[in-house]
């Protein structure tokens, strides 16, 4: 297996990080391989199968290929480059726009990992360094830890919670901040496992629950179909009287969104 093999792999495969990371990388990925059409065609085929459920990735994705079948490499570079950049700047106007509104809160719970959530909360610490965030672990792959982490290097102060114990970390918030995998066309949300309970918790604190995402999380269809994952993840027991469940992501309600930041 070649070295650009085992890099689009791991990307492919990776089920820790949330969609914008996987998007970036995969981005960069292709930058690194401009010179070979071919490949970028296999890249777009693996992606369409493995980060479909993904509505960024996917919108990229039919973007690439009208732009690969029209453009010279020169063309993509730009595109890609763009891409990459216009996500930046869209995080920084969404932080903008919304100073006002976020500064009465002094500290927030989240979940799992979002690229999209944590550039935001870079933005928020330069006006806010004494923001407290709550972060619950959420099993089965503890992506809450590495999120923990990251905060840590930006220099927030976090404390990290069993998933079980998020009507504590909601009661002592004064709001609930995730981020989103798909918004879709009828207002719910389609995020990390863990998403729906939470929104419960925070409407029954009398707390905003609010969704930070970008426009290109947006999609046409109100349907979301939840995919099982591994076993293992949750238990390597087994026994024929036993039936294990391992989903990753669950639609949210509209009706428990207080607010989407998009």
């Amino acid at each position: 297996m070649t070295n650009r093999t085992q890099q689009l792999k791991k990307i492919l495969n990776d089920n820790k990080s949330g969609s914008l990371k996987i998007l970036l990388d995969l981005q960069k990925h292709i930058l690194q391989n401009l010179d070979d059409k071919a490949y970028i065609k296999k890249i777009i085929t693996k992606a369409e199968i493995h980060l479909s459920h993904f509505a960024s990735v996917k919108n990229f994705l039919k973007e690439l290929k009208t732009k690969l079948n029209l453009s010279a490499s020169s063309q993509l570079k730009v595109f890609l480059e763009n891409s990459i950049l216009s996500r930046s700047k869209e995080i920084e106007d969404l932080f903008e726009a919304n100073k006002k509104y976020l500064k009465k809160f002094k500290t927030v719970t989240t979940l799992s990992f979002s690229k999209t959530l944590l550039e935001f909360l870079k933005l928020w610490y330069k006006v806010n360094p004494e923001l407290k965030i709550f972060i619950l672990e959420s099993r089965p792959k503890y992506e809450g830890r590495l999120f923990a982490k990251e905060l840590i290097r930006v220099g927030f102060n976090c404390e990290i919670l069993v998933d079980a114990m998020m009507n504590y970390a909601v009661k002592n918030s004064d709001a609930v901040l995730i981020g989103a995998d798909q918004i879709l066309g009828n207002g719910n949300v389609v995020n990390k496992i863990g998403s729906y309970p939470l929104a419960l918790c925070a409407k029954k604190n009398k707390k905003p629950f609010l969704v930070i995402t970008t426009k290109d999380k947006f999609i046409n269809s109100d349907k979301f179909a939840p995919k099982k994952k591994s076993e293992s993840e949750v238990w390597n027991f087994r026994h024929r009287k036993l039936k294990l469940t391992n989903f990753y992501f669950e639609e949210i309600p509209k009706e428990l969104i207080t607010k989407v930041i998009s």
